[in-house]
């Protein structure tokens, strides 16, 4: 369920890209029929949700079968189509399983056109239910935490940067074409405005431990497959981030640089394991009294108490009772028989 979030950087480049490639006219006339009732969202049109949503699907089956005639998606593709899906139609107030049938049916129209097989597509499109998507969420945000951290660690651009850098080339080109002067400078001081905006290293960490610790809270309730995987989220941080050797952008000096040592599921299962103790402790302590009061067990136990307190007490009077057992021993063994000593002859 959540093996897609390791990739979500990946998948996030894609969703950006999707916005600069031209929309086929099959896309165009698939998505025609989709309406505002069907699978509008707040900031999306049913039609533009349409759009992208079969825009990433070709995206994704042309970069496998580019190599390989037969490859097709995989399962962390389609999971994740399924949650873009979900999270652009968690805010709308009707049913999200009409735009999903609507989308499938549509899949199932041009089967050709995508050369892809509708049937798995179809089986992974439903609706999520709304505290495993909160939980997929949180877990793509902290993997595009730690893309980011690991690039300023190379001294890569910062993560706003390349949209920025393209936004500015984007103008340059219109001034050049228009000779306009003063549009250059102010793109200038817009590039500077934004500059100021970006994140540092100490941001992303920060919020990298805060969503961390929020999402190892959300494990408290038996949700093992989530818990899994935020194991998996610090494995992949420790290694592709903790142990990484450059540090061009002093992130390894930020105070939330490591992930916290927290771990409420393991204290939780602690505690519980403390109270048994305590409680089977309490139990006997109650339990031993009565047995020794109220049962034939009791006298019993009197008895061989008194007889090794005894004993610890009169150690002499111990030592005494042994010699005369053991002299009774040798009594008994001369009156009751003689001693036969054998012995062999040294001739035959």
């Amino acid at each position: 369920m959540y093996k897609f979030c390791r990739n979500y950087p990946y998948y996030g480049m894609m969703v950006e890209n999707m916005k600069k490639v031209e929309v086929s006219s099959e896309i165009i006339k698939a998505c025609k029929s989709f309406t505002s009732d069907i699978c509008s969202s707040g900031d999306s049109t049913a039609e533009k949700i349409c759009k992208d949503f079969f825009c990433m699907y070709k995206f994704l089956n042309e970069v496998y079968r580019k190599p390989n005639n037969n490859s097709i998606l995989t399962h962390e593709d389609f999971d994740f189509l399924n949650y873009w899906l979900n999270v652009k139609l968690k805010s709308k107030s009707s049913d999200i399983s009409t735009c999903i049938s609507k989308l499938d049916e549509e899949i199932g129209n041009m089967v050709e056109y995508f050369i892809s097989s509708k049937k798995t597509l179809g089986k992974s499109l439903y609706v999520i239910d709304p505290g495993n998507l909160e939980n997929m969420e949180l877990l793509c945000e902290l993997y595009n935490n730690e893309r980011n951290i690991l690039n300023m660690m190379r001294g890569q651009d910062y993560p706003d940067e390349g949209m920025t850098n393209e936004k500015t080339l984007e103008e340059k080109k219109e001034c050049e074409e228009n000779e306009c002067e003063e549009k250059e400078s102010e793109e200038k001081e817009s590039e500077v405005k934004e500059k100021k905006k970006q994140k540092s290293c100490s941001d992303y960490t920060e919020d990298c431990s805060t969503k961390y610790k929020k999402a190892m809270n959300k494990c408290l309730n038996d949700n093992d497959d989530f818990y899994k995987a935020l194991k998996d989220f610090k494995f992949s941080y420790n290694i592709s981030v903790e142990q990484e050797p450059q540090d061009l952008r002093n992130c390894k000096s930020t105070q939330y640089f490591h992930l916290p040592n927290y771990d409420p599921v393991l204290e939780k299962q602690r505690n519980i394991m403390a109270g048994k103790i305590l409680s089977v402790s309490l139990i006997l302590s109650f339990v031993i009294p009565l047995l020794y009061k109220y049962t034939p067990f009791g006298p019993f136990l009197r008895t061989k108490i008194n007889m090794v307190k005894d004993r610890l007490m009169n150690p002499d009077e111990n030592e005494s009772e042994l010699l005369l057992s053991s002299t009774d021993i040798e009594d008994n063994i001369y009156d009751n028989g003689e001693y036969n000593i054998g012995y062999y002859s040294g001739t035959d």
